[in-house]
This record gives C-alpha cells, sequence and structure tokens, in this order.
C-alpha cells in the first residue's frame, strides 16, 4: 500500500517567508489523522524565528498524541555554516530505519568531516550554548530583514509592488506589480545586466507557470548593497 504524504514548509517558509499560525497547525494534524496523511515536516528556518519557543511542531503535535505519523527535518547550514549541508530527521523508528536503509544505498552518508565538525562544536555548547547561538543567528537575520523590508519601503511605491513581512527566514517574496505577469525575463535578462539578483517566482512552481513575484535574499547582502538593489528593481518596474 503506497502512503500518502504532506509536504510543508511551517516556519518561514522558502520563497515566501510565511509562517503557519499555531492554530492552522492544529486543523493541518487533525487532517493528516482523518485522511491518514504522514506529514514531511521541512523546519531549515525553524531556529531563525525569534519566537520559536511558541511554536509548536507538527512533531511536537505527534508526540502528544501519539499518533507517529510526522518526520520531522532540520539543518544546521543555516545555523552553523551553509557549506556544511548536514540536516537530521526525527520521527517513528519504523520510518527513520528505512530512511537509513535509503540513505546507504545512495549516498551512504553526509559527509564526515561535516558531521565530526558539527558535533565537536555542539558537544562543545551544549543545549545552553546552541540556544543562545541559535537566539543570536535570529536576531542577526531578523536585523538583515528589516534593512531590507526599510529599502523596499524607500524604493518601490504602492503602484509598484507588495509584499507581507516575513516573521523570520532570509527571504522577502515580492508581488510585481505595474502590469508585468511574467517576472522571468524581468530577472534573468533586464535584471542581470542591471547587477541585481533575484529569484523568479516561476523556479517555484511545480507547474513552471509565469509569476509575478520574484524572492529576494537578505542573508548575505550589506545594507548598501540591499538599498541599491531595491533602487535598481523599481528603475526595472518602470521600464
Amino acid at each position: 500500500k503506497k502512503r500518502r504524504v504532506l509536504y510543508t514548509i511551517p516556519t518561514a517558509q522558502n520563497p515566501s517567508g510565511s509562517t503557519l499560525s499555531n492554530d492552522r497547525r492544529i486543523v493541518i494534524y487533525h487532517l493528516a489523522r482523518k485522511y491518514d496523511l504522514i506529514i514531511l515536516e521541512d523546519d531549515p528556518y525553524y531556529f531563525l524565528h525569534p519566537n520559536r519557543q511558541c511554536i509548536p511542531s507538527f512533531l511536537s503535535i505527534d508526540h502528544n498524541l501519539g499518533d507517529g505519523r510526522v518526520l520531522r527535518f532540520d539543518s544546521v547550514s543555516k545555523l552553523l555554516s551553509s557549506g556544511m549541508r548536514l540536516g537530521f530527521v526525527t520521527g517513528p523508528p519504523t520510518l527513520v530505519n528505512q530512511l537509513n536503509l535509503h540513505t546507504q544505498t545512495t549516498n551512504l552518508h553526509a559527509s564526515g568531516i561535516s558531521q565530526l565538525l558539527a558535533y565537536k562544536l555542539l558537544d562543545y555548547w551544549g543545549l545552553d550554548g546552541f540556544d543562545d547561538h541559535a537566539a543570536s543567528t535570529a536576531t542577526f537575520y531578523n536585523n538583515r530583514g528589516n534593512v531590507l523590508l526599510s529599502a523596499a519601503h524607500q524604493n518601490l511605491s504602492p503602484d509598484l509592488a507588495e509584499w507581507n513581512i516575513p516573521e523570520a527566514g532570509m527571504f522577502l517574496w515580492i508581488k510585481i506589480l505595474n502590469g508585468i505577469h511574467d517576472t522571468k525575463t524581468l530577472v534573468e535578462e533586464k535584471a542581470v545586466d542591471a547587477g541585481v539578483l533575484f529569484v523568479p517566482g516561476q523556479s517555484f512552481c511545480p507547474l513552471n507557470e509565469p509569476s509575478s513575484y520574484v524572492r529576494a535574499s537578505y542573508s548575505t547582502a550589506s545594507d548598501e548593497d540591499m538599498n541599491v538593489a531595491m533602487e535598481r528593481l523599481a528603475a526595472l518596474i518602470r521600464t
């Protein structure tokens, strides 16, 4: 029997930056129980949320109800180093064991060096040290996001673009207005020529359909670069 699954990025979703409310998480979990779905909780940005202690994971909901239908995926790439490409899965032993078998027959295991570095660092920090680092990282990204939001407000008038303020993460999901319904050409040709980089919304569409959205990242750009990027985006939308 093939099992049906529900895949979700519940916190600071990529690309939209949206976070599921606590009430919505409960509703989704009960729907999964009703239709016997396994929930794949892909949550690499969870530790970047400044109020993560107040957000129940699907795994914690599942643990309280004892259903055993959630596989949770976490990543240290957003917390320690993007080059590590290292994550971990938590869930019912039956499902995790199957994932281990699959890993052994595909890529064997993640980089041994990355695993050792992460282990030694986490062992040195302990739980309190890790929590402090996560809180510091969340504050860093929150400050970076505020800089980009300020640049967007200063340069993109309401007739050019609109967006929702993300609670956490590293992305701003911008809807381009002014009659632009497909941002692929805008991003891949005009924006590149103007020296600014975004990701067109079409890249995130499962059906590869045209989109009026672009994703901006504020993870590494300087304050000045983010302001210049929004200036150039405004000019591109007007042309």
